[in-house]
């Protein structure tokens, strides 16, 4: 997901249908011209979390920007107490929901910095056109004022519940590893080198099958495979490389298929590739 820092200009999910664009929210106050659902939190969120997803999806989130978390569960989507990248993080206003008090506030996690920092952007009706914000939540309300109450984050399907993921911890003797959400001590012990049976007997884990997110797991240092990085010069291929570090052009092409693209056979001069043995 490429992290928005700029006004959408000409973006369809920011534009209302009548003139020619996906969305039906309202018209923003002041209205950009290039976006004229904002200024306004529920126009922004909506495009946003639509524009992540691509279309228009999900246009039902257009109504008061506190009720946000009940219009998502009306139509599918899950709700979580934690920031999720890509998805909408939704506050009360005062102390009911009927827009009475305040209509609420809504914004789009863009990045997750840590367990209580997360890095947003968002709209205000009335004033601010698109602004990016670092939320730290020092007061339960990841930084509102004593009128607006966190309610929790409505997952973007298309990235999927992705909270901030503990690091894995290293230390001279052995490597902590800090279970997160879809892992399975066998994928775990794939990565690392090794067994599950192993990883159950170091770790005392009588069913393999149950490792909890937040569990952690060591990993004796003898498992952690070694990486070292190589820079191809003009002659190479992939199998004389693998041939020189005792391993299968396969092995790195696997390793590396974010930088090889869709074809071992296209490498070039000064390409870094990393070899895990």
């Amino acid at each position: 997901m490429n992290v928005r820092n700029s006004v959408p200009n000409d973006v369809r999910q920011y534009i209302r249908t009548v003139n020619g664009g996906l969305s039906t929210c309202i018209q923003g106050s002041p209205t950009y011209v290039r976006a004229n659902v904002l200024s306004n939190c529920v126009g922004y969120a909506c495009g946003r979390f639509n524009e992540i997803i691509g279309g228009m999806k999900y246009p039902q989130l257009n109504c008061n920007a506190e009720n946000f978390i009940e219009r998502a569960i009306s139509i599918g989507l899950q709700i979580v107490s934690k920031p999720s990248l890509g998805g909408i993080m939704v506050w009360q206003a005062g102390a009911t929901l009927s827009g009475s008090d305040g209509a609420g506030h809504v914004e789009v996690v863009e990045r997750i910095d840590g367990a209580n920092q997360v890095y947003t952007s968002a709209s205000n009706y009335g004033g601010t056109t698109f602004y990016n914000a670092l939320r730290n939540n020092n007061n339960g309300r990841w930084g509102l004022s004593t009128n607006y109450s966190y309610r929790g984050c409505i997952v973007n399907p298309t990235i999927g519940y992705k909270p901030y993921e503990a690091p894995t911890i290293i230390t001279s003797n052995e490597t902590i590893y800090v279970v997160k959400q879809g892992d399975t001590l066998s994928g775990i012990a794939s990565r690392y080198n090794t067994t599950y049976q192993e990883l159950a007997k170091i770790n005392n884990i009588a069913n393999p099958n149950l490792i909890t997110v937040g569990q952690k797991i060591k990993i004796s240092a003898s498992t952690i495979p070694s990486t070292t990085t190589y820079t191809v010069k003009k002659g190479d291929t992939l199998s004389g490389i693998a041939s020189k570090y005792g391993t299968t052009w396969q092995k790195i092409y696997n390793d590396n298929r974010g930088v090889l693209g869709g074809n071992p056979d296209l490498i070039y001069a000064g390409q870094v590739i990393k070899i895990i043995k």
